[in-house]
């Protein structure tokens, strides 16, 4: 439960919630109106600093910019109780996509959702200090975020350019496209995501008033019970005809053998199929800074509950899906994404080694 005091410490929020995937009783000290800000917040949103190291000092909630600690409120007694975010990575990508709508000129990718869904209150908080949001390490996130989105992107237009009409965006979280984008054409996007997250996010669009468009179908797929061909044809899913599928910021949670399968499933679909996804550079194939940067990216995922646990060489990674029966693939690390899409900013986004972005056709 939430009450109001006069100072916090690291060690109490570490001891409290240093996981971020179960019910905490976190006391917050703040002033009158700090303490309003944060029982109106629908999924709030508590972040530590990296700079701050002294397990004893003190520290308000406005001046908690990284370790993401990520819990939505709801009443109970007068109180407002705290329960976990279902997938704290939906909501990191999510508020560092939307820091980027603030922090970067020009924009790499534009989403006119990207502040909205997460809520008037946070909308309002990033608003007010986006530049929590900026420290080098972040930065290079934001940018292998952004690029990625506008990728994905770009390939989905480019698939229905060739026909495609079915669009399936993968472990979907907070994304906002199929609520940008209702064209006129027929196409049907498909969200699959694990039924906790897509209830988070349905409340999520409905607090912030986004309305669901026709043209999406949402699919909820509970992999420890169905498979995604089970899940897909449950949602209206058409294996008869082609499709294109957005799959950003999962594979490094999966066990290989999963990755494999998944990748088998898409290259079994109608020609003309095909599908984006990043995936977790080799550490061994890494230089010294960029494992480092990975160390401490999956450090801060492990402490949520979302452990790293499929890495990939990227030659060997290209051979397979080729086996697979994919006849374009397309490997594209930070050298070919800074060129295409950071090339001559000043602002110094650029994306980072670590991982890389595959586009990859039946």
């Amino acid at each position: 439960m939430v009450k109001a005091h006069s100072q916090i410490t690291l060690t109490k929020i570490r001891q409290e919630c240093a996981l971020g995937n179960r019910k905490a009783s976190i006391p917050i000290f703040t002033s009158k109106s700090e303490t309003l800000s944060v029982r109106a917040f629908p999924s709030s949103l508590f972040l530590l600093s990296e700079h701050q190291r002294n397990p004893g000092s003190p520290i308000r909630p406005s001046g908690l910019p990284f370790l993401f600690m990520n819990m939505q409120g709801r009443q109970a007694n007068g109180e407002v109780v705290f329960d976990s975010v279902p997938k704290p990575s939906a909501l990191r990508v999510a508020i560092l996509r939307a820091a980027h709508q603030l922090l970067d000129v020009p924009l790499v990718f534009e989403d006119a959702f990207a502040l909205k869904i997460l809520g008037a209150v946070e909308e309002e908080s990033l608003r007010n200090d986006p530049m929590r949001y900026n420290t080098p390490r972040l930065k290079g996130l934001r940018a292998s975020l952004v690029v990625r989105s506008r990728l994905a992107e770009e390939e989905w237009a480019r698939s229905k350019q060739c026909g495609v009409r079915q669009f399936v965006i993968l472990g979907a979280g907070l994304d906002t496209f199929a609520y940008r984008n209702q064209d006129q054409d027929s196409s049907r996007v498909f969200e699959v995501d694990l039924p906790t997250t897509q209830k988070w996010k349905r409340d999520c669009l409905r607090l912030a008033g986004i309305e669901e468009p026709a043209s999406l179908t949402f699919a909820p797929v509970d992999f420890e019970r169905s498979t995604l061909a089970e899940g897909l044809k449950a949602a209206g899913f058409s294996d008869d005809e082609p499709a294109f599928f957005s799959w950003l910021g999962v594979t490094m949670y999966l066990e290989e053998v999963s990755v494999f399968d998944t990748l088998r499933f898409v290259s079994s679909l109608r020609p003309k199929s095909g599908l984006v996804f990043d995936y977790g550079v080799l550490p061994a194939l890494l230089s010294p800074a960029e494992r480092s940067i990975m160390t401490f990216v999956a450090g801060r995922a492990a402490e949520q509950g979302e452990r790293w646990k499929a890495y990939f060489d990227p030659s060997v990674l290209v051979a397979t899906l080729r086996s697979m029966g994919f006849n374009e693939v397309e490997d594209l690390g930070a050298t070919e994404l800074n060129e295409r899409y950071l090339l001559g900013r000043t602002d110094g986004l650029r994306k980072s080694g670590l991982s890389r972005l595959i586009c990859a056709r039946v």
